[in-house]
């Protein structure tokens, strides 16, 4: 009995953790990497790091724990995405929409974003050092938390005003 409640658990728990681990929908990964767009998709853990992805429709979708890092956003539609804990390390996203994006705990180390729309998306304990804001929209944005040792601010120049 003992025997048969300890397999049980340890079935279900192996279980728990292989679904957690690939969260991502497979099909839609499959859909987004074909037609670079996927409003509204579960891209949560994916791997799409080094992807050209320009002009990719990405509004709304989940890309929490997703890696991006050294994709081309240029011009992405992101708008209201979850990118919580997502990698964009080295990721171009110049003239990108990210207005109303959960960027919480995110890194974007050395992340270009020059001309992006960040209207009120939320950076929370955000990881952005070395980033260029040149030409930003970052009205209502929340910088609480964010860690970094300089970056290069809305006008160009290097600041560290919002570094924690």
């Amino acid at each position: 009995m003992k025997l048969t409640i300890i397999f049980s658990i340890i079935v279900l728990s192996s279980v728990s953790l292989a679904s957690s681990i690939g969260a991502e929908n497979l099909d839609h990964v499959k859909k987004f990497k074909q037609t670079k767009q996927c409003p509204g998709c579960d891209l949560s853990g994916a791997d799409l790091s080094g992807l050209n992805l320009r002009h990719a429709n990405l509004q709304g979708a989940d890309l929490s724990g997703a890696s991006l890092g050294g994709s081309d956003l240029t011009k992405a539609n992101l708008s209201g995405a979850i990118l919580t804990g997502a990698n964009l390390n080295s990721t171009k996203l110049i003239g990108a929409n990210l207005s109303n994006a959960r960027l919480n705990s995110v890194r974007m180390w050395v992340t270009q974003l020059m001309d992006a729309n960040l209207k009120r998306a939320s950076l929370i304990n955000a990881n952005i050092g070395r980033s260029n804001f040149t030409g930003a929209d970052v009205t209502g944005a929340n910088f609480n938390g964010v860690r970094c040792d300089t970056y290069t601010g809305l006008d160009g120049s290097r600041s560290n005003a919002w570094c924690k």
